[in-house]
């Protein structure tokens, strides 16, 4: 697959998603469906639909979002703002969310998430428009969805979630800043 040839298209209530998009999971797809128009409209996400040689294979959706001291531990906070000038650390960090990420069923497997993963990484460092340090994700409690942000730098922000659902997730941007230097 050529990812230089790539589209991103910033969708809204008023475009029409593609039926031609479906990923393996119900709720995924519910949300692109049904969700991400009901979320714009009440501007709570924005969701973005990646073409690559003109074919819709991966959507995303984020949102602003901050890590709060008062929700972690204070090594755990302390660990992950080290890196922060004292002076300039806040009880709250700013965080961009990943709402939703999928790759269409035909599309898994070619590395698309984790193209679309490194996409975002850049956006929120090169062009970051509202000041962000971190991007969290609550993660599908699942082994592949867990490996899957695993290999592409993230760790896990609590230890309490593990019988939840989803287990919340950080990467922090600086590192990857540094990475490109």
């Amino acid at each position: 697959m050529n990812f230089s040839d790539f589209n991103i298209k910033r969708l809204n209530s008023n475009n029409d998603r593609p039926l031609s998009f479906k990923c393996s999971d119900s709720d995924l797809n519910e949300f692109f469906f049904i969700d991400s128009i009901k979320w714009d409209e009440q501007l709570l996400a924005v969701t973005y639909l990646v073409y690559i040689e003109n074919k819709p294979v991966s959507y995303f959706s984020i949102s602003n979002d901050a890590i709060k001291k008062e929700n972690l531990t204070n090594s755990k906070f302390k660990k992950l703002t080290r890196s922060v000038p004292y002076s300039k650390r806040y009880n709250t960090m700013p965080a961009v969310k990943i709402g939703r990420l999928a790759t269409g069923e035909q599309w898994t497997g070619n590395g698309i998430g984790t193209f679309v993963i490194n996409f975002i990484k850049a956006w929120f460092t090169k062009g970051n428009k509202t000041g962000c340090r971190f991007i969290i994700v609550d993660a599908y409690n699942n082994d592949k969805t867990i490996r899957f942000y695993e290999k592409n730098g993230f760790t896990f922000l609590l230890t309490t979630d593990t019988e939840e659902t989803t287990r919340l997730m950080v990467f922090d941007l600086f590192t990857f800043k540094r990475s490109l230097q």
